[in-house]
C-alpha cells in the first residue's frame, strides 16, 4: 500500500483514539478619557464682553421606530462561558454515529496545540439545547415541518438534522465546501455552530460509525481499563447489550461500546439508576486516553494499512492530499512523548425542560 495511504489511515485511528475546541479570546478595548482645555486670563487684559446665548428650545423627541434587529448567526448569541483551546490550535472535530438512530451521540473535539505542546480532549454534550434564531426556526418550518416540530432536535446531537433540512450553505461559502452531500451540509453547519457558540475553529472532522468501533478495537486486541461500576443495560433496538462487572479488565470491541455509552442500568440489588451526563463524559475520555496509550505508538502506525477496510467502510473524513503528513509528523511528536493530554468536559450546570423533552443548558457569559 502507499505510503499516503498508510499515513491518512494512521491519522484517523490516531485521531478517533484521542478527542476537541478553538476559542477566540475577545479583546474589548476601552477609549482613554480626555480633559477639556483649561481657558486661561492674563490680568493686564481687559475683561472679555460677557453675551448670554438665549438656551434652545428642545425639540420633541422622536419616536424610535426601528424594529430590533434579527441577531446574527444560527443562535441567539449563545456563547459558552470561557475559552477552551489556544486560538492557534488545530482542532478536529470527531462524532461517532448512532447505527441505528445516525445521531451523533459522541461529539469531541481533538485540540492539537503545537505551542504549548498539549493534545487536549474536549467532551460535548449530546443533550445541550441549542438556541437557535427565529430566522433559522422559520426556514427550518419551511424546509420541513415535521422536523422543525419535534422539540428532541433542538438538542446538539441533533445538529445534522437542521443542516440537511436546510441544505446549509449549498450555495457556497462553507468551511468543508460545496456539496449535494448531506455530509457536507451538517460539517459545515457544525463548524459554524462550534466556532459561534464555543469560539472554536474546526480544522477537520472525523465521523466514525458504531461498528467500526467495535472492529477497531478488536482489530487491537482490546483495550485494559478499570469499569467504575457495576454496568448493566439492555436496549434490543439498537442491538446494545451491556453487562460489564466493576474493576479493571480487558474489553472486547463490543464490551468498549457498551462502556462508553452507558448512562444508565440496574445496580446489583436490582434498582434502576441514571448517572450524569459527567459520568459518561468521563469514562469516553479514560477510555480514549488508555486506547492511545495502550495502542497508537509507532509500531502500530507502520500497520495501519492492514486495518484499511474497516476505517473505508465506516469512517468519513475530510484529511485529504498533502495534510496527511502534516498531522503524521504532529501525531509522531505525540507518540513519542512529547505532548500532555488533558481532557475537558464542557459545563451544563442546570437542566431545562421543555415541551416534556430535559435539556441541559450550557454555562454561557453572562
Amino acid at each position: 500500500m502507499e505510503l499516503q495511504k498508510k499515513t491518512k489511515i494512521a491519522l484517523i485511528m490516531l485521531s478517533v483514539s484521542i478527542v476537541l475546541l478553538t476559542v477566540v479570546l475577545l479583546i474589548f478595548a476601552k477609549p482613554a478619557e480626555t480633559e477639556e482645555p483649561i481657558q486661561t486670563v492674563h490680568a493686564d487684559e481687559p475683561e472679555p464682553e460677557i453675551t448670554i446665548t438665549p438656551e434652545p428650545t428642545p425639540e420633541p423627541e422622536e419616536e424610535n421606530t426601528e424594529e430590533p434587529q434579527e441577531p446574527e448567526g444560527l443562535t441567539n448569541g449563545q456563547r459558552y462561558y470561557k475559552p477552551l483551546v489556544d486560538p492557534d490550535s488545530i482542532n478536529i472535530l470527531l462524532i461517532g454515529q448512532d447505527a441505528v438512530y445516525q445521531a451523533y451521540d459522541t461529539i469531541i473535539v481533538l485540540s492539537i496545540d503545537g505551542k504549548n505542546k498539549q493534545l487536549k480532549l474536549i467532551n460535548f454534550p449530546r443533550d445541550a439545547y441549542v438556541d437557535y434564531t427565529d430566522k433559522i426556526l422559520e426556514k427550518w418550518k419551511e424546509a420541513n415541518p415535521v422536523h422543525a416540530a419535534d422539540i428532541t432536535n433542538r438538542k446538539m446531537n441533533a445538529v445534522h438534522v437542521v443542516a440537511r433540512d436546510l441544505k446549509y450553505k449549498s450555495e457556497g461559502g462553507g468551511k468543508f465546501g460545496t456539496s449535494e452531500n448531506t455530509t457536507i451540509y451538517a460539517m459545515n453547519f457544525w463548524a459554524d455552530l462550534m466556532d459561534e457558540i464555543f469560539g472554536i475553529s474546526i480544522d477537520d472532522y472525523i465521523i466514525i460509525r458504531t461498528e467500526g468501533f467495535r472492529e477497531i478495537v478488536d482489530f487491537f486486541g482490546g483495550v485494559w481499563i478499570n469499569v467504575p461500576v457495576y454496568m448493566h443495560y439492555e436496549d434490543p433496538t439498537q442491538n446494545l447489550y451491556i453487562h460489564l462487572e466493576p474493576g479493571y479488565q480487558l474489553l472486547n470491541g463490543k464490551q468498549a461500546e457498551g462502556f462508553v455509552r452507558f448512562r444508565q442500568g440496574y445496580t446489583p440489588e436490582g434498582e434502576f439508576k441514571t448517572y450524569s451526563v459527567y459520568f459518561r463524559q468521563k469514562n469516553q475520555n479514560a477510555f480514549l486516553k488508555a486506547f492511545f496509550e495502550q495502542h497508537v505508538n509507532l509500531q502500530n502506525l507502520l500497520k495501519a494499512g492492514e486495518f484499511a477496510d474497516i476505517v473505508s467502510k465506516n469512517v468519513k473524513t475530510s484529511v485529504k492530499g498533502n495534510e496527511v503528513f502534516k498531522y503524521a509528523n504532529i501525531m509522531q511528536k505525540a507518540v513519542s512523548g512529547k505532548y500532555e493530554q488533558i481532557t475537558e468536559v464542557i459545563e451544563c450546570p442546570t437542566n431545562r425542560e421543555i415541551n416534556g423533552i430535559l435539556f441541559e443548558i450550557l454555562k454561557t457569559e453572562e
